[in-house]
C-alpha cells in the first residue's frame, strides 16, 4: 500500500487545478457568457478598427509664418564694445562718462565697456562720443560710428562691437530638449525645426514628442515626427515665439501568454496587429492558445455611449494573417494572449513531479 502513498497528494493537487499559477485566462474564460454590454468581434480582413472612446486628436495647426526679421540691431539687444588704442589712451582713468558706462581696463590699451542694452529709443550714449543711433545698424556700422567720434581725441582708436540678440531677435525653446534656452534668430530666417536643432534636439524619440508653439496668445500643437522640412507646421519663426517639447508616449500593453509581456510604443503614427504581435515576440509556444489573441478597447457607439469591445484573432485560420496586417492598433489598447488549456495539465504534472521526487528519492536511499 505504501507505493500508493503519493496518490492522496496528487488528488489534492488535482482538486486545486483551477488555482494553479498561470500567465493568463483561457479562451473560454475570456469570452463573456452573459455580459450583454461587452461586444465580441472576430478580426477579419474587412474588420474596422475604430478609435478608442477617449481618443483626442491634436487640433489643426493654425500658426503661420512669422514676419521677416528686422535687419540690424533692435531695442533689447546687448552690445559688447571693445576699444583698442595706440600711444595715448583716452580711456585711462580720465573718463568723464557716467559711472554706469565707465570702461574696465583689461590689459595694455584695450578696454571693454560693460554690456550695454539698447534702449527703446534705439540710441546709446557713449563717453567722448555722445549719442549714437544704433537701431537697424550692424555691429561693424556701430563700431565705425563710434570710431569716427573718437578721432582727434585718441591716437588711432580701433573699435569692435559684437551684438547679443535680445528678446526681439530670439525665441525660447524649453521642455524635453537637450539644451533649453534662448535661440537667436538671424537673417537666415530660422524655422521651427531649425530652433529645435539649435537646442541640440529632443531628449526622446520624435514619435514620443509633442511640439507646442506659442505666439501672441495662440498655441499650435503637433507631433515632432509629423513636422517635415516642407510641412505646414515648420513655420518661419517670429521674435518672441515660445517652443515647448513635451513627451507624450503612445503605446499598447501586452499581457498573458506572449513571449514578451511589455508596453510597446508606437514607432510611427500607425501600428498594425501583425507588427504588435511581432514586437511582443508572438504567442508563447508552450503556454499560449493560438486561437485566442484578444484586443480590449472601449469604443464610442453610434448613440454616443461608450461600449467595451473584445476583438479576437484566431491564428490557426490562415485568413487571420491577412486580417492582422490591416487591423490598426490604437493607443491604450490591451493585447491579451490566452493560455492554452493544456498548459494547466502541464503545470499540474510538474507539481505532481515536484511532490513525488523527494519521496521516490528517499525510498531509493532507504534501500
Amino acid at each position: 500500500m505504501k507505493r500508493f502513498g503519493i496518490l492522496p497528494l496528487a488528488a489534492l493537487a488535482l482538486a486545486g487545478c483551477a488555482a494553479l499559477p498561470r500567465a493568463a485566462p483561457t479562451v473560454s474564460e475570456v469570452l463573456p457568457k452573459d455580459a450583454e454590454n461587452i461586444k465580441v468581434v472576430d478580426i477579419r480582413p474587412d474588420t474596422p478598427s475604430p478609435l478608442p472612446a477617449d481618443f483626442a486628436p491634436l487640433p489643426a495647426w493654425t500658426i503661420g509664418d512669422g514676419p521677416a526679421l528686422a535687419p540690424g540691431v533692435q531695442p533689447g539687444d546687448i552690445l559688447h564694445i571693445s576699444v583698442f588704442e595706440v600711444g595715448y589712451s583716452l580711456f585711462t582713468g580720465n573718463s568723464n562718462a557716467p559711472a554706469s558706462l565707465k570702461p574696465s581696463p583689461t590689459s595694455g590699451n584695450v578696454f571693454e565697456f560693460p554690456p550695454l542694452r539698447v534702449p527703446e529709443s534705439g540710441t546709446i550714449q557713449l563717453p567722448f562720443a555722445g549719442a549714437i543711433p544704433v537701431t537697424g545698424r550692424s555691429g561693424s556700422e556701430i563700431a565705425r560710428a563710434f570710431q569716427q567720434r573718437l578721432r582727434g581725441q585718441s591716437q588711432n582708436p580701433q573699435v569692435i562691437v559684437s551684438v547679443e540678440a535680445g528678446p526681439r531677435r530670439s525665441v525660447v525653446v524649453s521642455g524635453d530638449v537637450k539644451e533649453p534656452g534662448r535661440v537667436e534668430l538671424t537673417e537666415d530666417n530660422e524655422r521651427l525645426l531649425d530652433a529645435i536643432a539649435l537646442a541640440k534636439g529632443a531628449d526622446s524619440r520624435p514619435a514620443d514628442m509633442v511640439v507646442r508653439l506659442s505666439r501672441r496668445g495662440t498655441t499650435s500643437v503637433a507631433r515632432l515626427e509629423d513636422i517635415g522640412a516642407g510641412s505646414t507646421e515648420n513655420v518661419l519663426l517670429a521674435p518672441g515665439d515660445r517652443i515647448e517639447l513635451v513627451q507624450s508616449v503612445r503605446s499598447i500593453t501586452v499581457l498573458g501568454a506572449a513571449k514578451s509581456v511589455s508596453q510597446i510604443s508606437f514607432d510611427n503614427p500607425a501600428m498594425t496587429l501583425s507588427q504588435a504581435l511581432a514586437r511582443a515576440g508572438g504567442p508563447s509556444e508552450d503556454k499560449a492558445d493560438p486561437t485566442g489573441v484578444f484586443i480590449f478597447r472601449q469604443v464610442r457607439a453610434a448613440d454616443g455611449s461608450v461600449q467595451p469591445v473584445i476583438y479576437r484573432l484566431n491564428l490557426l485560420d490562415p485568413a487571420s494573417y491577412f486580417a492582422a496586417q490591416t487591423f490598426a492598433m490604437r493607443p491604450g489598447d490591451i493585447m491579451l494572449v490566452a493560455n492554452a488549456k493544456a498548459d494547466q495539465l502541464a503545470t499540474f504534472l510538474q507539481m505532481v513531479n515536484a511532490l513525488a521526487s523527494p519521496i521516490v528519492t528517499a525510498r531509493v536511499l532507504a534501500r
